[in-house]
């Protein structure tokens, strides 16, 4: 069985100052998570929860996940044991090759429904953003958003609501929460977990929302 695995909490925090004031965009975070017994009644685990919200803000040439991607290390132990390392080694990289802007995280959550916060800065050379959660416990399930555009014809976006699907990141072969650990080998490709915990009469059931919010008007473009 997968479990959450964190050494401390985390507040958000920002790696990189955008160079630039006038092209940047304070940006509040808010996950709300929806994933209960009552929504998802199949197998529904007494110790749900969601790690800590990872995340970056980045350029075209940077992302955490694609749907059909390939996971990378970092992804693969976020989604097994909701651990942000390697992941937030990975993203560090990607900011000193320039890629990636900012890093944020937020402290896990433990009680449904329930909300996720943090707050990161958006700069003009970094104006997408990516975030995930691992669902636990589970095999490698996950949940969030990538390469979200904070602009908008070249201005900042006041707000954008988007539904958190769950994930399944290709790296373990375990078909229900409590799976024994079952390593996947060679991995598969990230994709939308559409197993029957996630499924309803109307088809995928998503886990929660995630909203991103500029907080910061005095520094738009």
């Amino acid at each position: 069985m997968k479990s959450l695995v964190f050494a401390a909490a985390i507040a958000a925090v920002a790696l990189v100052s955008p160079a630039n004031a006038a092209d940047s965009m304070r940006y509040k975070v808010q996950v709300d998570a929806t994933w209960t017994a009552k929504s998802h009644p199949l197998d529904y685990p007494e110790d749900a929860h969601f790690s800590g919200i990872i995340g970056a803000t980045h350029n075209a040439k940077y992302r955490i996940f694609q749907d059909g991607g390939v996971p990378t290390a970092g992804l693969e132990k976020l989604s097994e044991e909701g651990m942000h390392s390697p992941l937030d080694s990975e993203i560090k990289g990607a900011i000193e090759s320039g890629n990636a802007g900012v890093l944020f995280e937020s402290d896990p959550l433990f009680e449904f429904p329930g909300q996720l916060t943090a707050t990161f800065t958006a700069d003009a050379a970094h104006p997408n953003v990516s975030a995930v959660m691992m669902v636990a416990p589970s095999p490698d399930w996950f949940t969030g958003v990538s390469n979200v555009a904070l602009q908008k014809n070249g201005k900042w976006v006041e707000k954008i609501t988007l539904k958190l699907w769950a994930y399944d990141a290709g790296t373990d072969s375990g078909t229900t929460y409590h799976a024994p650990d079952t390593d996947t080998q060679p991995r598969q490709s990230t994709r939308v977990n559409a197993s029957p915990h996630f499924l309803g009469k109307d088809g995928l059931k998503p886990v929660g929302t995630i909203t991103f919010i500029r907080i910061d008007k005095t520094a738009a473009k």
